[in-house]
């Protein structure tokens, strides 16, 4: 796995960073029965969890918009994807369906409130940092088309950013021909523990759905 480094000017932002890597051989396919009943399962506990709460109210979503704010970006414009993932099932639409390995981390996602990155490591050139984006850092999101990334915590490597817990780039996508992938997770103002956990059960569901046969 390339190396993971997180830049020093978090350390000035007022909030902690615990961000996971894990790397995995995966064979990307259509999300088999098992899969897709643990996200029906996953949301319908997210939603008595929330109680009619809104999303923003859980502590681990509110601690991420926190670190957005705190690097530059309004998270009620920029939201975490974790965040926008559990507005959708607050309102009663279900989840995209991708394909095993992406739907396994948007089912953790889900779950935990902890952003969660999924990145072809074929893609990727180089040591790789977590940063916070500059005046003029753009890249082609996935099916959003041109991201500003100014103020965004954001994942670069040799080329450029590709990767931020909003919005992932186009670049470095996994699709039908993946082999290897890299996860992180964005645990930005978030207890360590509530990391390693979402790491559990990210290993667990890709183990299960997504390893080659």
């Amino acid at each position: 796995m390339s190396s993971f480094s997180i830049d020093p000017k978090f350390q000035k932002l007022g909030f902690a960073v615990h961000a996971g890597t894990l790397d995995f051989d995966v064979a990307v396919r259509p999300s088999p029965p098992g899969l897709v009943h643990a996200i029906e399962d996953g949301a319908e506990m997210r939603l008595q969890e929330l109680l009619g709460e809104a999303a923003s109210s859980d502590p681990v979503i509110a601690g991420v918009r926190a670190a957005f704010k705190a690097c530059g970006k309004d998270p009620s414009r920029y939201r975490p994807s974790s965040e926008a993932l559990t507005r959708r099932v607050i309102s009663g639409k279900p989840l995209y369906q991708v394909n095993n390995v992406v739907d396994s981390g948007n089912l953790v996602s889900l779950m935990t409130g902890v952003p969660i990155g999924i990145y072809d490591s074929a893609k990727i050139e180089g040591a790789m940092q977590l940063t916070v984006g500059k005046k003029g850092d753009t890249y082609e999101g996935i099916g959003r088309g041109e991201i500003n990334l100014e103020g965004l915590p954001v994942l670069t490597d040799a080329k450029g950013p590709f990767g931020t817990p909003f919005s992932d780039s186009a670049r470095t996508a996994v699709g039908d021909d993946t082999q290897h992938i890299i996860v992180v997770l964005f645990g930005l103002n978030v207890d360590i523990a509530h990391v390693e956990a979402a790491a559990e059960i990210m290993d667990t569901l890709i183990t299960r759905f997504c390893a080659p046969d």
